[in-house]
Formats: C-alpha cells, sequence, structure tokens
C-alpha cells in the first residue's frame, strides 16, 4: 500500500513540473532554418503494375519528384533501370525512388524482361 502511494506522488510531482520550463530560455537547435526539403514540396506519382504492364508506361517529372511502384499482380516483381532497382515486389508491395538529375530513365521487369517497359522524363 506504501509502495502504491509513493509512486502516486512522484507520478503526480512529475506531471506537474513536466511542463514548467522557459521556452525563451532555451538553446536554439537551428530547427527553424534547415536546408533540407519539405515534404510538402516534393511531389509524388504513382506507378502501377498490373498484368505484367506499368500504367502508366510513359510519365515526364520534375527533378526531386518522388515514383512509387505498387505491384497489383500476384506474380513477384523486380523493376529495374541503369540508376535504380527495387527489392523482389510481392503483391501490394512498393517502391519509391526521387530522380534528381534531368534526363530519361528506361526501366522494365527484371523478373519478366519480355514485357513492357516504361520510361521517365525528369525536366
Amino acid at each position: 500500500m506504501k509502495n502504491k502511494l509513493l509512486v502516486s506522488i512522484v507520478l503526480i510531482s512529475f506531471l506537474a513540473f513536466s511542463g514548467c520550463t522557459d521556452k525563451e530560455n532555451m538553446p536554439d537547435t537551428g530547427s527553424n532554418t534547415s536546408t533540407n526539403v519539405s515534404v510538402d514540396d516534393t511531389k509524388y506519382f504513382e506507378i502501377y503494375i498490373d498484368n505484367y504492364a506499368f500504367h502508366p508506361q510513359s510519365i515526364t517529372i520534375s527533378r526531386g519528384d518522388t515514383i512509387r511502384w505498387t505491384n497489383n499482380d500476384s506474380v513477384p516483381f523486380i523493376v529495374k533501370s541503369s540508376v535504380f532497382q527495387s527489392p523482389t515486389l510481392t503483391k501490394d508491395m512498393t517502391f519509391t525512388y526521387t530522380f534528381h538529375e534531368r534526363r530519361t530513365y528506361n526501366y522494365y521487369l527484371a523478373t519478366h524482361p519480355y514485357t513492357q517497359s516504361g520510361t521517365i522524363v525528369v525536366e
């Protein structure tokens, strides 16, 4: 019984004093001066794999944009180009890649190279 009372007192004391900090005297961590691209500045595009094909098959994006491939087929696939390669994607798995260089990227299903390929143009 004494242990429960002691734990309760310590917990109440901790909660009472936890909000008693002076934010004006806290050190500046520089979090407001970050030069990283915020999530809001990044655009995401979807490419779906259905019936051994990419949908859409061709897409034009800007530098810094991210594409997410989603496998909607029951067959596992690996998406591959000269610059990136996904892990094996089973049904409903995704792979994302952010494009930083302006150029045309051709990609294909490495596990089924006889299928259609895809093209990404980065402007």
